[in-house]
């Protein structure tokens, strides 16, 4: 699937400075973030490999930096003693609210609200940052909260910046705890994976259907097509067999994709089309406001759903496997050089391959959050997530003519996507077999020696084929 470019590309390559209006967490560029030794800078000036305070009080590293033109409303905050921030309403800051009691440990209340739902009277929490600088950062920094005085709606049309921020996934502000979404993760691990496998731009295109995750051709700088909500596959299948001389990626959330779009995840999978197929799981609909979504398992309420889930969530994972998917995978969006890697073996792999991302949604699902998959509740602190390969399994088929090894990896696959506590990440199954493409070149021997859209369709004769029809 790869196409090798004459030159080396670099990550920048694969950054697109294009967007749409929607943006699901930005600030203004005066903003000032406060870096790992207490001092302060504006975001605009901020660069990947810089260090920042996150949300837990010790510094960590910048992995990218996003900026887009944003024509659209934002949300201008006031926040007792230290001024304002202007942010996009869909925004998440860690904020107390003002019917809670703020005591010595107030944090156990704090939760990731989107800026346009902060009211006043809400406090922000803040870890001091003064603490960090000298020193006695902990797990459990010490708070200060400050209140919100106002948060106005206002016009706004200029430029809007946000950072990718390892293990904390999140920052600080001069005045406000702001968080990530899980979003900005795998858009990272995607171009960080282009530029592993040097693939030059014009040889990729990247298509999606509608959701948070339907955003990302805006941010990929490739050719890109935002489709309908669940049809992302289809009409990559068309971008896959008119042009075979493009590496083809599809975008997708778990509800577009295992909600209206099951049925084409389906017959994707049995097809064995060349091109990778990553879906955004954060086991709610994030951007109609958090419902449930076909991952979501029977019992569990998120905080935006007013009663418990009644059905059982689907297993994609051993979907995929019955699908007939030959790379099938699992990674962690805030993990993003594992993703990189992952999607990386992805691209490389001549057939359907599936990357199933779990993602944390700090704005509607308060249950699979990043401490949850830490481990931060348990007695010790242990992650949910385990490595594959750490405990020797290998989903490789060798023989793909031996119709029990196959039986036996694909029923292992099965077998561990139903483990939980923790949750295996890595490959779960891998066969090198025939694609759609070797059937369809094999019928028409032409389009083997050249793609359809170089093939001049409008001027040929069609005198057998109406012939064959009478």
């Amino acid at each position: 699937m790869s196409v090798d470019a004459p030159v080396k590309f670099t990550l920048k390559d694969y950054k697109s400075d294009l967007h749409n209006d929607w943006c699901p967490g930005c600030i203004a560029p005066d903003s000032r973030v406060v870096m790992g030794d207490g001092s302060s800078r504006p975001i605009a000036d901020i660069v990947a490999g810089d260090r920042v305070l996150g949300h837990d009080g010790t510094p960590h590293a910048v992995l990218a930096t996003t900026f887009h033109r944003h024509a659209d409303t934002m949300r201008r905050l006031s926040i007792r003693g230290h001024g304002e921030l202007t942010i996009t309403r869909d925004h998440p800051m860690f904020v107390v609210r003002k019917n809670a009691a703020l005591e010595a440990d107030g944090t156990e209340r704090a939760d990731w609200i989107p800026a346009g739902d902060v009211t006043v009277g809400d406090h922000v929490a803040y870890p001091r940052p003064a603490l960090v600088a000298a020193g006695h950062g902990t797990s459990k920094p010490e708070y200060s909260f400050r209140s919100i005085l106002a948060n106005d709606e206002i016009e706004y049309d200029a430029m809007v910046h946000n950072l990718e921020v390892a293990e904390s996934n999140s920052y600080l502000t001069v005045g406000a705890t702001l968080h990530n979404c899980g979003d900005f993760g795998i858009l990272t691990a995607v171009q960080m994976s282009l530029a592993q496998l040097n693939l030059d731009p014009d040889k990729v295109a990247c298509f999606s259907g509608i959701g948070c995750s339907g955003k990302t051709p805006h941010y990929v700088k490739a050719y890109g097509f935002h489709t309908l909500h669940g049809r992302v596959l289809p009409v990559a299948t068309g971008g896959r067999l008119v042009n075979s001389g493009v590496t083809v990626l599809a975008m997708g959330g778990d509800g577009d994709g295992y909600g209206i779009g099951a049925g084409y995840f389906v017959n994707s999978g049995r097809r064995n089309l060349d091109f990778a197929y990553i879906v955004h799981n954060n086991n709610v609909y994030g951007l109609t406001k958090g419902q449930a979504s076909p991952t979501l398992a029977k019992g569990k309420k998120t905080k935006s759903m007013p009663e418990q889930a009644i059905q059982d969530g689907i297993n994609p994972i051993a979907m995929a496997v019955a699908a007939g998917y030959t790379f099938i995978a699992r990674a962690y969006a805030l993990e993003p050089k594992y993703l990189a890697g992952i999607i990386a073996k992805a691209i490389e792999h001549k057939g359907s391959a599936l990357v199933d991302v779990l993602q944390t949604c700090p704005t509607y699902n308060d249950l699979y959050t990043k401490e949850w998959y830490e481990g931060a509740d348990l007695p010790e602190k242990t992650s949910r997530l385990y490595k594959l390969e750490e405990q020797g399994y290998d989903g490789k088929v060798k023989d793909v003519t031996d119709k029990a090894e196959i039986i036996m990896k694909k029923a292992a696959a099965v077998a561990r996507s139903y483990e939980t506590e923790p949750i295996p990440v890595g490959i779960y199954y891998q066969a090198e077999l025939p694609t759609y493409e070797d059937g369809v070149n094999a019928r028409i021997p032409a389009l083997a020696e050249m793609p359809l859209v170089d093939i001049d369709t409008f001027h040929r004769d069609v005198t057998p084929l109406l012939d064959a029809m009478r």
